[in-house]
């Protein structure tokens, strides 16, 4: 029986993937640098730490994690968007319906507790969590399972308890490792592997039918 839904945010909660990437590409394009899709497309789903590791190799940078994380924030902030214009359809009807019939939910996203934080106030969804998990608490990103056997104990169900609904092929991978039943959001733009999952859903109320099982 089905006690908890762990949520990943990039591609699952916000449309957000596309305009992380445009502004990914735009800082590029400010050093002179052109990539190809097939790039862009690779980095999809991935840590911050690797995202910015291979951008500096495409870049040929030779700078410390943190300095190319600062410029490239401050490049972020003057090429701004706004969570609540890529909010999912039907996230917050989904977290209401489970909220209100016992369910504990969390999210458990590879950004920055910040970026949480800021998506969970402008999209109107504060109250709507249990708990909040960013992969910069951890020493290991997705694939690595340890944030989501974290955000179990600290909803204090048991993994298989819990269904994680993910999009990329690490958080696919991390989900099953720490033994949780993991739902795809559809998403065939990327050309990213989903095949791992228990299954893919179109829609957040496809949620309810799998947590019946």
């Amino acid at each position: 029986m089905f006690k908890a839904v762990i949520f990943d945010m990039d591609g699952v909660l916000v449309d957000s993937e596309p305009k992380n990437l445009e502004q990914l590409k735009g800082f590029y394009e400010s050093y002179g640098i052109e990539v190809d899709d097939a790039f862009m497309h690779s980095l999809v789903g991935s840590s911050h730490t690797y995202t910015y590791k291979e951008s500096m190799r495409v870049m040929k940078l030779d700078w410390p994690i943190d300095k190319f994380e600062k410029e490239f924030n401050t490049y972020c902030q003057t090429h701004s968007y706004g969570y609540d214009s890529v909010l999912n359809p039907g996230v917050r009807e989904i977290l209401i319906w489970l909220k209100e019939h016992g369910y504990k939910t969390a999210v458990a996203s590879s950004s920055t507790m910040y970026q949480i934080q800021t998506m969970e106030s402008v999209c109107n969804l504060i109250g709507c969590f249990d708990q909040l998990l960013s992969g910069e608490m951890f020493n290991e990103s997705k694939p690595n399972p340890e944030i989501y056997l974290t955000a179990a104990k600290k909803l204090n169900v048991r993994p298989e308890e819990c269904i994680a609904v993910e999009d990329s092929k690490y958080g696919i991978a991390a989900g099953n490792a720490a033994g949780m039943r993991v739902l795809a959001y559809a998403d065939d733009r990327y050309g990213v592997d989903q095949s791992k999952a228990y299954a893919k859903i179109y829609k957040m109320q496809d949620i309810k039918k799998y947590l019946k099982d």
